[in-house]
């Protein structure tokens, strides 16, 4: 039986998972309309363009949260980490509530690419980040070269530079 702080932690929980996938439909709905992009870049494009032997471990890092743009759960979650199903809440939720009571969580796994980041792990801590407004998270961190990396990887998207790009290479 759940004591009634956990009760009130679980409701709490709830509540801001109901939000954030409220606010995941909406966007969708406003970047739909407006034809712009609200998906989450694909790790597998991204990482599936560059050199994954020239690395380095940065490891723990403060990440800002804005900068965490790409995922290999890119049904999962919109740009911005909020839930797009309530299928698998229970992970959100459980998430939610360790942080609502002070339960410090292993860091997630990025992959650090010019600007942006990817997740590898722990997308829904950084989907409950987002959600609680948090602008940093603890991350273990590491740098991909992205000197490679080609326009149809969504560079413009990924804050890279690309040497002189020609007409119609939009990201």
């Amino acid at each position: 039986m759940l004591t009634p702080e956990q009760l009130i932690s679980d409701r709490q929980a709830r509540t801001a998972h109901n939000k954030a996938l409220r606010q995941a439909f909406w966007r969708g709905i406003r970047a739909r309309l407006g034809r712009s992009c609200n998906d989450l870049l694909s790790n597998e494009q991204v990482l599936g363009a560059l050199d994954l032997e020239k690395h380095r471990n940065l490891g723990l890092q403060k990440v800002p949260v804005e900068r965490i743009v790409g995922s290999a759960r890119t049904n999962d979650f919109d740009l911005r980490f909020g839930p797009l199903r309530e299928k698998g809440d229970g992970r959100w939720l459980s998430v939610a509530q360790a942080r609502q009571e002070g339960i410090d969580l292993p860091p997630p796994y990025l992959y650090k690419v010019g600007d942006a980041y990817l997740v590898e792990d722990g997308n829904h801590r950084v989907s409950v980040a987002r959600a609680r407004g948090e602008a940093w998270i603890a991350a273990q961190v590491i740098e991909i070269d992205a000197s490679a990396l080609t326009p149809e990887a969504s560079c413009t998207r990924l804050g890279l530079k690309l040497p002189e790009s020609g007409p119609g290479q939009s990201c």
